[in-house]
């Protein structure tokens, strides 16, 4: 999977592993929740043998495999290892069919769906191995979550909340098309004596950012044209095919860029910031008392609360920094406390501590979909709710249309805007620094065994990181009224 992304990827994955990134919470999430799901499916088909020897213990692993492939008893087969061709594998489940007609190999994932792209080869790659240590596959198949199970309480129904697609004929087809010219090349690749000389780009990022990114831009120019918004991934290539890697290298007569790309170029070439002329319209929309929202949520892979769906978004967090039109400021905020359905006590404590009045401001589209999804599955609230979202201000929105500046660096993010308009707060020191590192943190608090004292800990983390997120959309705020006041100055009277 990694040489089909990238041959310098795959190379460096073999060669130079100590390249890579440092794992960071997010991705450490997405981790957690794959094995999470991984080793809940293996009792879909229970009964079976794990094989628990480490990845880099092969021989061992293949030796207890082939051990257990001969006992009739054993129904099912976790972390299978075979080696065919030089290509080692790991199957997740190995279940075997009925009499004499072979196992059924299943590639579980945490994804919501089957992903062509990304599950087939994957699939594929396991099929070929498998068969060509002869060990004969009947059905080949690709078991994700299904969102449509709704949980209802005690032991989980597997067999609703795992869904099984055949994709025997495809990865057969993708064997005899695909992959042979594709095996070719990589270990072609991998014999090389040096580092393949491969120019970054949009597969960088397709599927997913390469461990490597870090290391493979480190000769990056300060701005490189990927840094232009929503660039098509084509359009980049276009522009490095004719010599530009830089924006500032775009000529004026260049030609496909959008309105929002072009601002960015110009801002960068000036090396200042471009303030549009709507900006001091926008910032005046906002009513006082002005309530800085931003909630917190898990959507776990796995229901936890009853009447619950897969990947359901259920909040249990808020903070709110009230700003009033004479410049006083107050804090309030709410962590659910307990291991229930937090959504009740979520909704209530909202409702009493948002003022009646007032403009309500949020950092993209997140808050008005957890409000109006809320509204739905609380009828009950539904009325005081939607009031709630037809006071909301996106106030991304009026920074994406009324300002940029060339430290943005493309990105219109909190994450990326704070350290330019708001330098006083950083998210690098906090223990939880971004939002999925915070659903993580609040689900081992429901499902495991946390002491005491770390428990203590991780809810003041939680409470310090959202009360950050509405403090930066603050002083994000402050620091753009400030921009209209240096651009578009007072008159001075007399």
């Amino acid at each position: 999977m990694a040489g089909l992304q990238c041959l310098k990827r795959l190379y460096l994955e073999i060669h130079d592993r100590n390249l890579a990134d440092p794992v960071d919470p997010s991705q450490q999430a997405i981790f957690d929740v794959g094995n999470l799901v991984g080793e809940l499916a293996r009792e879909r088909f229970a009964g079976g043998t794990l094989i628990e020897a480490a990845y880099y213990e092969q021989e061992k692993a293949e030796s207890t495999t082939r051990k257990q492939l001969s006992n009739a008893f054993v129904p099912a087969l976790y972390e299978a290892a075979f080696t065919f061709e030089g290509i080692r594998t790991r199957v997740d489940i190995l279940a075997r069919a009925d009499a004499g007609q072979g196992f059924d190999l299943i590639e579980v994932k945490s994804t919501a769906s089957y992903k062509e792209r990304e599950h087939l080869p994957d699939v594929a790659i396991q099929l070929h191995v498998v068969e060509g240590s002869g060990v004969p596959i009947r059905r080949a198949y690709l078991m994700h979550i299904d969102t449509s199970y709704v949980y209802e309480g005690g032991e989980h129904d597997l067999t609703r909340l795992f869904a099984l697609e055949d994709v025997t004929d495809m990865a057969r087809d993708y064997l005899a098309d695909v992959a042979p010219g594709k095996l070719a090349e990589m270990w072609e690749s991998l014999g090389q004596s040096v580092t393949l000389d491969i120019e970054t780009g949009r597969h960088c990022k397709s599927p997913y950012q390469c461990p490597f990114y870090g290391h493979c831009h480190t000769d990056e120019p300060e701005h490189p044209v990927g840094e232009l918004p929503r660039l098509p991934g084509w359009e980049e290539d276009r522009l490095k095919a004719l010599g530009i890697r830089d924006i500032q290298s775009i000529p004026p007569d260049a030609t496909g860029l959008s309105h929002v790309q072009w601002r960015v170029r110009d801002s960068v070439i000036s090396g200042k910031p471009y303030v549009g002329s709507e900006l001091t319209e926008r910032l005046s929309s906002i009513e006082f008392p002005a309530s800085f929202l931003d909630f917190e949520a898990i959507a776990p892979a796995v229901p936890i609360f009853v009447g619950t769906r897969p990947y359901q978004h259920i909040p249990f967090q808020w903070s709110l920094h009230l700003l009033d039109s004479d410049g006083s400021l107050s804090h309030r905020d709410y962590l659910h406390d307990g291991d229930d359905d937090p959504r009740q006590g979520f909704i209530t404590s909202l409702l009493e501590a948002v003022p009646a009045n007032g403009s309500i401001v949020a950092y993209s589209g997140y808050e008005e979909r957890i409000l109006r999804q809320l509204a739905d599955e609380f009828p009950q609230y539904e009325a005081q709710l939607i009031a709630l979202t037809e006071r909301l201000v996106d106030l991304l929105q009026i920074v994406r249309d009324c300002y940029y500046h060339p430290e943005f660096h493309g990105s219109f993010s909190i994450k990326a805007v704070v350290p330019v308009l708001a330098p006083q707060l950083s998210y690098d020191e906090l223990d939880i620094p971004e939002g999925r590192a915070a659903s993580a943190a609040y689900q081992r608090l429901l499902t495991d065994d946390v002491p005491p004292a770390q428990a203590t800990k991780i809810r003041q983390s939680l409470l310090t990181y959202c009360g950050q997120d509405t403090e930066a959309m603050l002083r994000v705020y402050q620091a753009l009224k400030k921009e209209i006041a240096t651009v578009h100055p007072e008159p001075v009277e007399g």
